[in-house]
């Protein structure tokens, strides 16, 4: 089992948590993150000084913070209006990635923050709700009382302040249960039942849909073709675009591209006017070797011997 980071360098990593690291009077008393951003980062947190802060927009993390005790917080940005501009102990304040907002801290007070990526709660919507999780939207909430993020926090933070570092194993579940909580109560799905597994199995690709992906792909066959790219063709996340990819084809999207290429690669052996090195090149082959591999997992013959028997 990995164990992740204890080191501010490594939260640095996600978004504006550098710059806010680096500030006056802001000391982590624990944090840790995945060596590369990945779905959480959490920081237990002191803040020593009166301080002023600001975040960005369009971020890759959604923000929650969880005030432990010590001095008010103000949402500097937000109109005096604003009822939920004033924060105190024990209240969680939550801000959408791409959402930019401006703070005030009045004094020492201690806070533990979570960094959920964006990418990640997209994706879990689409396993929890079966819907495209890129339309899915999270809702900015002030600063208010939630019992679960309340007891999640403490939780989190009792952990970071243990001699044994926390583990990859034990981030990811957090950003489960924190990302499902966070559909659940503040996204653009809050209310909505969460279907049966017999409904999500009925959800699959349009023809439209299914069309224009293998388009891309014929279109393609040289390139490095990447899940990330065949899933924006659609207009879904990865995760969810790789399921309903399988449920309509029977095949993992990496596994129709490799398929497809072989077709291709048949093809172009048959008509004996390219010798095999280039063909295995010109359908995005690292070698002839690799490709020689793959074609004859696929076909149960050689390129040479399949060329020959042409």
């Amino acid at each position: 089992m990995n164990t992740v980071s204890e080191s501010a360098a490594c939260l640095r990593k996600i978004d504006f948590v550098e710059a806010m690291l680096r500030t006056k009077g802001i000391l982590p008393s624990r944090s840790a993150a995945f060596e590369t951003p990945g779905p959480l980062g959490v920081a237990a947190v002191s803040y020593r000084f009166r301080l002023q802060s600001y975040k960005p927009a369009d971020q890759a993390y959604h923000g929650v913070g969880y005030r432990i005790c010590g001095a008010q917080t103000v949402r500097t940005d937000m109109p005096a209006s604003f009822r939920r501009r004033t924060g105190s102990s024990g209240m969680t304040a939550i801000v959408p990635a791409k959402e930019e907002s401006a703070w005030e801290s009045e004094g020492p007070h201690e806070m533990v923050h979570f960094y959920l990526a964006s990418c990640f709660l997209d994706e879990l919507a689409g396993e929890i709700y079966g819907v495209d999780g890129s339309g899915v939207q999270l809702q900015e909430a002030g600063f208010h009382v939630d019992e679960f993020i309340a007891r999640f926090a403490m939780t989190f933070r009792e952990r970071l302040l243990d001699p044994q570092p926390l583990t990859e194993l034990e981030l990811n579940a957090g950003a489960q249960l924190l990302g499902a909580h966070l559909l659940r109560r503040y996204s653009s799905l809050a209310g909505r039942p969460v279907p049966s597994a017999d409904q999500k199995i009925s959800a699959t690709l349009s023809p439209t849909q299914l069309q224009r992906v293998r388009e891309y792909i014929r279109a393609n066959l040289g390139c490095d073709i990447g899940l990330a790219e065949l899933a924006h063709q659609v207009g879904l996340s990865p995760r969810y675009f790789s399921v309903l990819f399988k449920r309509a084809l029977g095949a993992s999207p990496h596994h129709f591209v490799l398929r497809e290429r072989i077709d291709e690669a048949q093809r172009l052996l048959a008509a004996g006017q390219m010798p095999i090195s280039e063909v295995a090149l010109n359908l995005g082959f690292a070698d002839q070797s690799h490709f020689s591999q793959a074609f004859r997992k696929i076909t149960g013959t050689t390129p040479k011997r399949y060329q020959g028997a042409c």
